[in-house]
């Protein structure tokens, strides 16, 4: 790839002059498709009520480049390098203002939600909507509060379900201490999909387990259970088992 450096006295070729050329005007095409689309979408937010700096943060702008700029193609060796081409840039842009609930520090942050699209006066922000659906403006501002409610509702139901979980631990190791209890990240299958459940195991020295599910204020309630002897068992011994069972 040929290097050329504009401030040494490169003379570029009148291809790559018009390529360089081209680029640069591009660019300036660009930045301004831009700004104007900026400028729609924030008028749109705020004609449906959002507001700016509480509902959402804009950072766009225009602004002065200059750096190094690959031209041509690598395929027929026609790519040079550019050094220190001046051009116009865009960065920045508008970013939704939501919450969210953090288990690991069990607290709400802030978050700022930056892909969406608008286009056709509609909004597609699927981490908003739950999909791909396109929404008016004043829908998303429902969903974004929705979200912001949400995150306390996941930190109150967070905090109420480690209560449960405490209480029915100590209930439990108290009642059985030579079994293992722990807290574990269990899977439910529905349907075609399986949905993660956080269950309390209780392992004992023989190789049996429980599982079980709590309940908010403590209780517990069985889930799933293996007995290490019966399943060790042939056919006849697991018969008479069930049959001494009813003596």
């Amino acid at each position: 790839m040929l290097q050329l450096d504009l401030f040494e006295g490169a003379i570029l070729n009148a291809k790559q002059q018009t390529q360089l050329e081209t680029f640069i005007d591009n660019q300036v095409v660009r930045s301004q498709n831009a700004k104007i689309k900026n400028v729609e979408t924030e008028i749109a937010l705020i004609d449906a009520g959002f507001v700016k700096g509480v509902d959402f943060n804009n950072t766009f702008e225009i602004y002065d480049v200059v750096e190094d700029v690959e031209l041509g193609y690598s395929f027929d060796n026609s790519n040079f390098l550019v050094n220190d081409v001046s051009y116009t840039g865009k960065r920045g842009g508008i970013s939704f203002l939501s919450k969210r609930y953090s288990r690991e520090d069990d607290k709400i942050v802030d978050i700022e939600i930056n892909w969406f699209d608008f286009v056709g006066g509609k909004f597609e922000c699927e981490s908003l909507v739950g999909s791909y659906r396109r929404v008016k403006a004043a829908t998303l501002l429902t969903k974004l509060n929705d979200k912001r409610d949400r995150a306390e509702y996941d930190m109150e139901a967070t905090r109420r379900r480690n209560k449960g979980f405490d209480i029915a631990l100590k209930t439990l190791r108290k009642k059985f201490p030579t079994a293992n209890f722990n807290i574990f990240t269990d899977f439910d299958r529905y349907s075609r999909r399986f949905v993660s459940t956080e269950r309390v195991k209780g392992q004992f020295d023989n190789g049996s387990y429980i599982i079980l599910d709590i309940h908010s204020n403590g209780d517990y309630k069985i889930a799933k259970k293996y007995d290490a002897e019966l399943a060790g068992m042939v056919s006849d011994q697991v018969m008479e088992f069930f049959t001494n069972q009813n003596k």
